[in-house]
């Protein structure tokens, strides 16, 4: 059980900016139509080869990295709130998938009727399956093709529903700037607790236990490439010439030393990924990750919330 912190606007009352439209349009549903295109690029490479498609999952690893890091769908309809679990399973339940589509591969049974768990369906175990068995199997082939599809459909359905809550989403440059700092604050906990912290033996549970097999994608050897698709995403949000996003918000709150400061860590935290060699995160250079996102992390959530006169509120949530 984990416990995470949901932030909360004050009534501050700002005008709608027509570029908070484009920041929209450009990160959260334009993400998301990169990560349905991933998908769909990967089933064909899945159906065309028994090849792994290494490219093509790197690509669906980086695209879904990037919208589950600024994921507010959920915040704009409740309906949505379990979708990515759906998804990705990493650090959700003590389910061990990869027991259990052993069982089901090795057996005789209809695939589709076998692989009928939420759980069977997601990039975990999409990942698993690709690099523990041979793409000349039919079985295993026809079980690769249900998970890329079912996955191809579950970021479909979160393109939808970002596009049909674009007009919520900027009708109010306050609420959907709460909504954004709490998916910040959420993404950047998770980052520096689960991905690096946990492998690299840095948090009380895991304290001097470092072991690389608890990394996001260690099986396929992209937990550094998740990382930084993560980081990307932050900056992104909160420091594009682009767009308006989260950090002209808070500029206009004379929020400018405390926003500067958080893209400094976020900075230095995209250049220390670049240092990460075989994608290991037990050394040296995974403790110099895990202090820089405390500061990140510490950056929004104490430093930004405080500026802004935001207010916290702790939520219970499964996480182990």
């Amino acid at each position: 059980m984990k416990r995470f912190l949901l932030i909360f606007a004050l009534f501050i009352v700002l005008p709608v900016h027509a570029s908070t439209e484009k920041f929209y349009q450009q990160v959260m549903i334009g993400n998301a139509e990169s990560a349905v295109k991933a998908a769909q690029e990967l089933t064909s490479a899945i159906q065309d080869s028994n090849q792994i498609p290494k490219k093509e999952f790197q690509e669906l690893i980086f695209s879904w990295k990037q919208v589950e890091a600024t994921y507010i769908l959920s915040s704009l309809d409740g309906e949505y709130f379990e979708l990515p679990w759906y998804l990705d399973m990493f650090h959700g339940n003590n389910e061990d998938i990869k027991v259990q589509l052993d069982r089901i591969l090795r057996g005789d049974s209809n695939i589709e009727n076998a692989l009928y768990k939420n759980s069977h369906k997601t990039i975990n175990a999409l990942e698993y399956v690709l690099y523990s068995y041979d793409l000349n199997s039919p079985r295993v082939k026809s079980a690769l093709l249900i998970i890329s599809k079912s996955i191809e459909t579950r970021l479909l359905d979160i393109l939808n529903g970002y596009k049909a809550y674009q007009e919520k989403f900027v009708s109010s440059r306050k609420i959907s700037s709460s909504y954004l700092l709490n998916a910040l604050v959420e993404s950047s906990y998770k980052l520096k607790e689960w991905r690096v912290g946990d492998v690299a033996g840095l948090t009380r549970k895991y304290k001097e236990k470092a072991n690389n097999k608890r990394a996001e994608y260690h099986i396929s050897g992209n937990s550094a490439l998740a990382i930084r698709a993560i980081l990307l995403a932050h900056m992104q949000a909160i420091n594009s010439k682009k767009y308006d996003n989260f950090g002209d918000f808070a500029r206009d709150f004379e929020a400018d030393k405390e926003i500067d400061i958080t893209i400094d860590w976020l900075n230095n935290s995209i250049e220390i990924v670049g240092k990460i060699e075989n994608d290991d995160l037990t050394g040296d250079v995974a403790e110099e990750l895990y202090k820089s996102t405390s500061h990140l992390q510490d950056a929004y959530y104490l430093s930004l919330m405080n500026k802004l006169q935001f207010v916290s509120k702790i939520l219970d949530a499964d996480g182990d």
